[in-house]
Parts: C-alpha cells; sequence; structure tokens
C-alpha cells in the first residue's frame, strides 16, 4: 500500500499541504496535492528533493511542473512498480487461497465432530445425553467463530483486491498520459486508432476522422522564450484542443509542438468545424503580442479498409499543406469527393 497514514496523520498531513499548494501557480487538484502530500510526510526523498530545488529563492510550481513531478516521481509505470503490483495481488489471491484452505479444513473438523456427537447421542446412557449436547453446542458455536473469523479476512482480502483493481486501473490510465499537458500520449493515440480501424462506419460519411495540429513557428519560439515559458505555451494550446474536443473524441500531444484529436463517428463537416475551433482558440495563447501562437491543421477522413499508415499520411499531407499555404490554416483532404466537407 502506498500510503500508510492514518486518518489523524493524514489530516495533519493535508493541513501542512494546503498552504503549500495555494501559494502556487498550479491548480488545486488531485494531482497537485498528491505531489505536495508525499513532501509533507517524507515518504519520497527523490520528489523533495526535485521540489524544494524548483521552489527555492520563492519560485512556484507551474501547473507542466507539477505534472512532471507527478509522473515521474509517483505515477511512473516502471518495472518496479509493475513487479510490486504483481506482488501485492499475488498476497491478496494467496490470502483468498488460504482462506478456502482454513474453510476446508474447518467444515471436515465440523463433520467429524457431528459424526461423533450422533454416536455419542446413540450411545449415551441415562443422563449422559446433556453432556453430549452441550458438547455439539460448543462446537457449533466454535463452528461460527470460525466462519465469522474467515468471512472477516474474505472481506478484508475483497477490499485489498478491489484496491489493487483500481491501483492497476490508475497506472495503466497514467501510462497513457503526457505529462505536460494532461492529454493522451502516442501509446493513447496508438490504442484509440486501433479501436477506428475496426470502425464498421469507415468508409462512410460518419467515418472516423483524423485532426492533426502543429504550432507554428516553434523553433523561433524555442528561441525566443525559456523553458517554463515554452512549457506554458504547449499547456494552453493542449487546453483549448481539451476545450473544444467532446467526451468520445481522443485528444493527444503526439510531439513537443504536435498534437492529434481523433473523433469516431464523426463527418468531415464537423471534424473541419472543430478544427477551426481549435486553430483560433491557440490563436489567443501567448506571453504577449510578440509571442502569439498559431496553428496550422490537417483534416481527413477514414476510407473503407484503409490501412493506418494510408490515414495518416493522408492527414499528414493535409498539414503540410496548411504549412505550404501560410500556416495558421486549417486543410482538410477527404479520403472519398463525396464526402467532402
Amino acid at each position: 500500500m502506498r500510503y500508510s497514514e492514518n486518518i489523524a496523520e493524514s489530516a495533519k498531513a493535508l493541513r501542512a499541504a494546503l498552504p503549500l499548494m495555494s501559494r502556487q501557480r498550479a491548480a488545486l487538484h488531485p494531482v497537485s496535492y498528491a505531489v505536495w502530500y508525499e513532501h509533507v510526510v517524507s515518504m519520497n526523498a527523490a520528489l523533495s528533493r526535485e521540489l524544494l530545488a524548483l521552489t527555492e529563492d520563492g519560485r512556484c510550481l507551474d501547473e507542466a511542473q507539477t505534472w512532471s513531478l507527478y509522473q515521474r516521481h509517483i505515477a511512473e509505470l516502471d518495472e518496479d512498480r509493475a513487479v510490486h503490483l504483481s506482488r501485492e495481488v499475488g498476497q491478496a489471491l494467496g490470502g483468498v487461497s488460504e482462506c478456502t484452505d482454513q474453510a476446508s479444513h474447518q467444515i471436515h473438523h465440523y463433520a467429524r465432530a457431528l459424526a461423533h456427537w450422533q454416536r455419542a447421542l446413540a450411545q449415551a446412557g441415562p443422563g449422559q445425553h446433556t453432556q453430549v449436547l452441550a458438547a455439539a453446542v460448543q462446537g457449533t458455536q466454535d463452528m461460527q467463530a470460525a466462519v465469522s473469523s474467515l468471512q472477516a479476512r474474505l472481506e478484508l482480502t475483497r477490499q485489498e483486491v478491489a484496491r489493487l483493481r483500481q491501483e492497476v486501473q490508475r497506472v495503466r490510465n497514467e501510462a497513457l498520459l503526457d505529462p505536460l499537458t494532461g492529454l493522451g500520449n502516442k501509446r493513447a493515440f496508438e490504442k484509440a486508432l486501433a479501436g477506428c480501424l475496426r470502425s464498421p462506419d469507415a468508409g462512410t460519411p460518419v467515418a472516423p476522422c483524423l485532426v492533426l495540429g502543429d504550432i507554428d513557428n516553434f523553433h523561433q519560439l524555442r528561441q525566443s522564450l525559456d523553458e517554463h515559458q515554452l512549457a506554458d505555451v504547449v499547456h494552453q494550446v493542449a487546453k483549448v484542443v481539451r476545450s473544444v474536443a467532446q467526451s468520445h473524441h481522443v485528444a493527444v500531444r503526439l510531439e513537443e509542438h504536435a498534437f492529434a484529436l481523433l473523433m469516431p463517428g464523426a463527418g468531415l463537416h464537423e471534424a473541419h468545424l472543430l478544427a477551426e475551433q481549435w486553430r483560433h482558440g491557440a490563436g489567443q495563447v501567448g506571453l504577449d503580442a510578440a509571442h502569439r501562437v498559431s496553428l496550422s491543421v490537417g483534416v481527413t477522413q477514414l476510407g473503407r479498409d484503409e490501412p493506418a499508415q494510408r490515414f495518416l499520411l493522408r492527414a499528414h499531407e493535409a498539414l503540410l499543406a496548411s504549412r505550404a499555404e501560410g500556416r495558421n490554416r486549417v486543410t482538410v483532404l477527404p479520403s472519398d469527393e463525396r464526402f467532402a466537407a
């Protein structure tokens, strides 16, 4: 179990963490709290060292730094974490097996006792029945106590298995996240793309659509902004795509300045409108007038029986066309001219 503090200790940690969190530039959300919680309870030395270095001289953590700390020091799914989870699952299942063995032993013991009491009652002389019945009552009470104990252990094991299931799901989900933006990463994109390729709507007007967006002139931005300012720009562009995407869309960060949005079951017209909203929103991002951001966008739709490579290539060609025509624009390349936006 990652956290072993009791209620009083965790409440004390909460009181210590909240003032520290409130002085940061990052929002007050579970990721931020996890970072500061592990720091104030002194359970994560590597995280604390980096956190103190980032906040020395009165500096504040921003959103990107907070996510980066969380991803690398708390949520990272490395080999050791995977082995640890496997071991915990094995221990929980071992507890179930042990409870089953004990229950089987108790049942056999009680069955033998019942047979013994039955014979004793049949052979009991005058006045001996009371003693046999008393022994049977005591044996039954012992059995009830044993069953109650086993039920309690099984309930604890059930709770532990449920916790582990949630932990595994959390780690799986976080392994699909980009630490800077909170969008999906390449792995999440590949997983979503595989689902889109199986869509029965491929080659129809409502086939899955792919929108690729690339921050224009990123090299120049890198030269004129420091690392934290550049990360903030990327994070703001990600916030825009998250704000225009619907719940069933999959928004990801593919590379440092490249994003993608997969839209299952959407028409090209809808994808085009969303791409324009994203481009317009990204145009509002920037530290000042001299560092305004623009976005080149390419849009396409999945054709019938189309392989992933061709689908991705056409979206990339649409993106390149937007760049070639002056950047800060949306280009749509349909798989079938009948479904053109």
